[in-house]
């Protein structure tokens, strides 16, 4: 009996022990495992997919613009430059407009920094719209509405509030006055992409005389060359002029800075031309690149300066 007892003594020691041992390796485990997870690389641990607010929102130019000659190009700049031949300085006059401003927060502050007289454009959904349009208001810039406008083709998307060839006159109105509304000190508006529906003069005859009311100027940028906008605009005796050049189909800077240099030329040639760029980093770069040249050889003016 003595013996069973020493010996059921042994065992239940020996359980102890081992149960002590169990929940000291399980203690030490746990902290290991803590401080390999503090440790950790983010890429070995849970990926936790972050959305940039209004990402889906953000839209893109319609590829390849149609060409066109200078010869094209003079009409309406000489047109334009008749009207102003007495004011008109003796430098050629240049506008650059700078598009889809507005979804772009750091590229967007970078352009407004810049010390050219340039002229912003505003997609009016865009979430940094009303702050840098007043940004570039106190810049004492030009400030345009960049209405986005139906393209050819369905697969490039001109974003929320887009004017479409199957809206009626009451709502194409309405959309026209919703977008102009909310870009603020703007005073005038050209069209962001809007292939097919520019083409269209009685879809652009209600466009152009709800921005007449606003006594808004209208800036074709001739995403196509049977465009009907700068035809109509002058029809209904609404301040306009055209796009001559873009200058950023290739983001190459280099590239950019060549298509500037045909854009002084132009103006030389005819008196004025307007340019088009948009927000990236490849304009930038040019734009700040060729600064020196620019401010050398022509005026740097505001559209407004440029329509009749």
């Amino acid at each position: 009996m003595l013996f069973l007892t020493s010996l059921q003594r042994f065992f239940a020691c020996f359980t102890l022990l081992a149960i002590l041992l169990l929940l000291s390796n399980c203690g030490n485990q746990q902290k290991k495992d803590q401080v390999a997870t503090e440790a950790a690389p983010s890429s070995q641990l849970p990926h936790v997919q972050e959305v940039a607010p209004n990402a889906l929102l953000i839209v893109f130019e319609e590829p390849d613009p149609p060409p066109h000659t200078e010869q094209q190009a003079s009409v309406s700049v000489t047109a334009a430059k008749s009207k102003h031949v007495v004011l008109q300085k003796k430098r050629p006059q240049v506008a650059i407009i700078i598009d889809d401003m507005g979804h772009h927060q750091i590229l967007g502050e970078r352009l407004l920094a810049l010390e050219l007289n340039l002229t912003y454009s505003f997609l009016p959904l865009a979430p940094f719209t009303a702050t840098h349009a007043q940004i570039a208001h106190e810049k004492g810039s030009d400030i345009l509405v960049h209405i986005p406008m139906e393209p050819k083709d369905p697969q490039w998307n001109p974003g929320e509030g887009a004017l479409y060839l199957k809206d009626d006159k009451v709502l194409l109105r309405t959309k026209t006055e919703q977008l102009i509304g909310v870009v603020p000190h703007a005073i005038g508006a050209n069209n962001h992409m809007g292939s097919l529906f520019s083409e269209n003069r009685e879809a652009m005859q209600t466009v152009l005389l709800t921005l007449q009311k606003k006594g808004f100027f209208y800036i074709d940028s001739f995403t196509t060359a049977q465009s009907k906008g700068l035809d109509e605009a002058q029809r209904l005796n609404i301040p306009t002029n055209r796009r001559h050049v873009f200058l950023d189909n290739d983001h190459d800077p280099k590239k950019i800075c060549k298509q500037i240099k045909k854009l002084i030329q132009l103006a030389q040639k005819n008196g004025s031309a307007i340019g088009i760029g948009h927000p990236n980093k490849a304009t930038l770069a040019a734009l700040t690149q060729c600064n020196r040249e620019l401010l050398a050889t022509v005026d740097i003016v505001g559209a407004h300066n440029l329509v009749q």
